[in-house]
């Protein structure tokens, strides 16, 4: 090393010296500062409280319960379109799509498992065209508007090979409590946005029967964790189920089925729209009122 070379080396490792330190020092200072015994640090999912346990298990087996049954609708659907009674095969599909509107927030939880079998056309650029168009919307497609029957019963098949995959999914899943609570305002959230506008089911307009699926979805949550829940705020929530359910129960038929979307009022539209809008905001408060969030106190 010659005289020349040396004072140039020197700078540069004072200059990395002092870049280094400037970096440590920057990540000091955007470090929050923590004092006390009580820090709360952000943690995501908190292990849920053995005494929400079997309010959890309740839920999972009564998620896997309504999957059960929209595998048995499903297979129902393909013997209708094999014996090509289209109006049989519509019915089976809008009671199929019930039971699955009775767990979609709970299947939300699991990834993108709804997006996969519960995408509607308007997701797509190229809507009913595009590859990625599948599951139930697509059966729905095929039986209520372009009338395809093969490719209905093709479309079945891929939609029951996704059910029994959710099915053994669901065996093996955990939900932590504070995303089941959440889960039961989701459901409302879920009707007032999507089924109260008649943009679920767009070719079948059943939407007031999954409107109706989402409610139960909803309140079957409620019952499972109602042992927590103050009587004061237990009661304004079951009274709203109440008269929800009443508004909804004037559009079954004698056969037990919902009518279709355009028999829904101006005026009972309005009053659902007041309920569930207040039913929603009731629900939104349970995390707090549970004292479950998702943060965990070390």
């Amino acid at each position: 090393m010659n005289s020349k070379t040396k004072p140039f080396l020197t700078a540069s490792c004072l200059l990395l010296s002092l870049i280094i330190s400037a970096s440590v020092s920057a990540k000091a200072l955007r470090s929050p500062v923590q004092t006390g015994d009580d820090i709360i640090v952000a943690k995501g999912d908190i292990p849920t409280p053995a005494k929400y346990h079997q309010a959890t298990q309740a839920v999972l087996t009564y998620a896997s319960q309504n999957v059960t049954s929209i595998i048995l609708q499903l297979n129902k659907l393909n013997t209708a379109l094999s014996s090509g009674d289209v109006s049989q095969a519509q019915q089976f599909y809008v009671q199929a799509h019930q039971y699955y509107e009775r767990i979609r927030p709970i299947i939300r939880l699991f990834g993108h498992t709804d997006r996969i079998i519960n995408s509607r056309a308007s997701d797509f650029l190229q809507g009913t065209s595009d590859y990625r168009f599948k599951g139930f919307h697509l059966v729905e497609y095929l039986l209520f508007d372009s009338k395809n029957l093969p490719a209905a019963k093709d479309a079945v098949d891929e939609l029951l090979m996704y059910t029994k995959d959710l099915k053994q999914r669901i065996a093996q899943e955990q939900i932590e409590i504070p995303k089941l609570v959440q889960s039961s305002a989701d459901f409302i959230e879920m009707a007032i946005e999507v089924k109260l506008a008649g943009k679920e089911n767009l070719y079948s307009r059943s939407d007031i029967a999954d409107m109706a699926a989402n409610v139960a979805g909803s309140q079957h949550i409620i019952e499972q964790i109602s042992a927590f829940i103050p009587p004061s705020v237990l009661k304004p929530i079951d009274h709203h189920y109440q008269q929800i359910n009443a508004i909804l129960a004037h559009y079954l038929t004698p056969n037990g089925h919902y009518k279709t979307f355009e028999a829904l009022t101006a005026h009972d539209k309005k009053k659902l729209y007041s309920l569930l809008s207040q039913q929603a905001d009731l629900l939104a408060t349970l995390r707090a009122t549970l004292d479950v969030d998702v943060y965990f106190k070390f």
